[in-house]
């Protein structure tokens, strides 16, 4: 007697089987979307930049991209205090994306902030996919950046510029280290005008933030708009040494 042996396929078998059929290539060609996605510009800034030493822990030099509305940087690199063979420092930030609109060499502070502006480029209207920006010779150090940005811009209207320096305090640009640090002041003479690690103990510190040291009141003298940075600025140069 032949006897002929059944053989049962799992059901679970069977659809893993129609699953593979079903999905296999139909012969007919589909278009793909491919999207490369921008890496964005590239800077190259080049020349003799001098000072990038010379701030204290709380600041770094960089170049930086920002926005038309916001004083924080989108985008930032640290320039190196390392030079070239024709004594050029040389910075190469890429992925500078199209929210960039200037480009600039200048100071941040911790939060990205930006303090002070050295040298500053339009980018939104660069066409090239690298944007080139010569800075030239160029003096970055604290002090400097304290005598442009705060001493020139507002203070030597009267203090030094004409042929008389109000309070004998002369804050030209040749003049004014001298005529601030470890100097007694002509108001109080108790009190130092800068006295270095020492900002609160300062009488530069305390006229510009109150008006209680001087019958010419001098809070309003820096612009508001950066008015907190330049004070935090003047400070960290006083408690850093003065230099």
């Amino acid at each position: 007697m032949l006897y002929i042996r059944k053989y049962t396929i799992p059901i679970f078998i069977l659809t893993l089987i129609a699953m593979v059929i079903s999905s296999c290539d139909d012969g007919r060609i589909y278009e793909k979307t491919v999207h490369i996605p921008r890496e964005g510009r590239t800077l190259k800034l080049t020349g003799k930049i001098n000072g990038i030493d010379k701030w204290t822990s709380d600041y770094s030099i960089v170049v930086a991209g920002f926005d038309d509305e916001n004083k924080y940087a989108i985008i930032s690199k640290i320039v190196s205090t390392s030079v070239g063979e024709d004594n050029n420092i040389q910075v190469i930030m890429a992925g500078i994306s199209d929210d960039v609109t200037k480009v600039e060499l200048c100071a941040i502070d911790r939060l990205r902030r930006r303090v002070v502006t050295f040298c500053s480029i339009n980018s939104s209207t660069a066409e090239a996919d690298t944007i080139r920006m010569d800075v030239g010779t160029i003096d970055v150090s604290m002090y400097h950046a304290i005598q442009t940005n705060i001493f020139t811009a507002n203070c030597i209207g009267c203090h030094g510029e004409s042929t008389e320096a109000a309070a004998q305090l002369h804050l030209t640009e040749r003049a004014s280290y001298n005529a601030l640090v470890n100097q007694p002041s002509i108001i109080d003479g108790n009190m130092l005008r800068v006295k270095p690690n020492n900002a609160q103990e300062s009488f530069l510190h305390l006229i510009l933030n109150s008006n209680d040291y001087s019958h010419h009141p001098h809070v309003d003298i820096l612009p508001a708009k950066t008015k907190t940075e330049l004070l935090e600025l003047i400070d960290n140069w006083i408690d850093g040494g003065a230099q």
